[in-house]
């Protein structure tokens, strides 16, 4: 009897270890806790997503180009923060993982759900991207439902919990003063119009430089233009009008932006010019290396207040250019010490980021 006991226990501890052994090579999933599962082609999207990260950082886009070994040596080989290059996407990835336990407690812990609505607005923007994207994100091991989770759904999970932080009803409200000062003080309301300094062919793109002449000519005609704008006898669309004799595709631009983040790219030169401009001042100067002249005129940026904030779209971009950071910044050390989630050390670290180097 005894004997029969000790056959059993031996084929329990075997069927419990075989069990132990068939999970820990499961290479299915990435990451899980008691009430979602990562799968591992939503890891490899995190992956892929931080080494363009990585590429962007490092001035380079090298995924996917046709030299996989001086993509993978501009990238990869490089510092990033104070770490070396795969150190830093490997962390990144990891880190957008676990984010997506900490906005799906988030949800959970706010009492939020996804409307059918939004539900079908996720499905739809999956689509449509994964129309562009599924080969080569397939060929990475990248299902739909993947890419899904890790982006339009997160997405959209993401935004819910901001605005039910942020918003009119949130714990961290912001109040409509604190959120018309953060405009006024950052940003710029601006029209302008731009002289090229070169020639084009008939597609528009560029020809030739300008000669000195000419381009004495067209700088002298701008700045004639700043003189008279100045003095109230002409406006911006009137010399706008007056170059079109030179130049027919010529018009007046208007913009509202935060040029002290800048995410828009305009030229380092053309923000230093209007930081150091008072509100009703026109000035023309040449910009972008050489290659352009502007004409540009700061608004009142208070005239511009009431437009930003009138409808919930105006309200909600501005609120998420006030505190993005700060919500992006907690969200991302909270997924460092996040509890409760099982990382599946054996399948994320069977992916590198060189993967990503070779052209597929």
């Amino acid at each position: 009897m005894k004997r029969m006991k000790k056959v059993a226990a031996l084929l329990l501890a075997a069927v419990m270890l075989a069990s132990t052994a068939a999970c820990s090579s499961d290479k299915s999933w990435a990451a899980k806790n008691d009430s979602l599962t990562v799968p591992i082609g939503s890891y490899i999207y995190e992956l892929y997503a931080a080494y363009y990260s990585a590429s962007s950082q490092t001035g380079d886009t090298a995924a996917g180009s046709a030299s996989s070994q001086a993509a993978e040596s501009s990238v990869l080989d490089r510092k990033i923060d104070g770490k070396d290059a795969k150190t830093w996407i490997r962390e990144k990835a990891l880190n957008s993982t676990k984010s997506l336990f900490v906005i799906d407690r988030k949800m959970k812990d706010l009492k939020l759900t996804l409307t059918d609505a939004e539900k079908a607005s996720i499905k739809t923007n999956t689509d449509s991207s994964w129309a562009n994207y599924k080969s080569t994100l397939e060929g990475y091991g990248i299902a739909e439902s993947s890419y899904q989770l890790a982006a339009a759904e997160y997405s959209a999970k993401y935004q819910k919990v901001f605005q039910a932080t942020y918003g009119k009803s949130g714990a961290k409200a912001v109040p409509d003063d604190e959120l018309k000062s953060f405009f006024e003080k950052n940003y710029t309301d601006f029209s302008y119009v731009l002289c090229k300094l070169y020639k084009t062919d008939s597609s528009g793109n560029y020809s030739a430089s300008f000669t000195d002449s000419e381009k004495k000519k067209a700088e002298a005609e701008f700045n004639d233009y700043a003189s008279k704008i100045s003095a109230g006898t002409m406006t911006l669309q009137q010399a706008a009008d007056a170059y079109k004799s030179v130049d027919s595709t010529i018009s007046v631009q208007n913009d509202t932006a935060n040029l002290k983040t800048n995410l828009q790219g305009y030229p380092d030169d053309l923000v230093k010019l209007l930081d150091g401009m008072k509100a009703g001042e026109t000035k023309a100067a040449e910009i972008s290396s050489g290659y352009l002249y502007i004409l540009a005129t700061k608004n009142d940026i208070a005239k511009k207040t009431a437009d930003e904030m009138k409808t919930d779209d105006g309200r909600n971009n501005l609120l998420a250019d006030y505190k993005g950071q700060e919500f992006s910044d907690e969200i991302s050390k909270e997924a460092d010490s996040v509890s409760g989630v099982t990382i599946n050390e054996k399948a994320i670290d069977s992916y590198d980021p060189s993967m990503f180097a070779a052209e597929k």
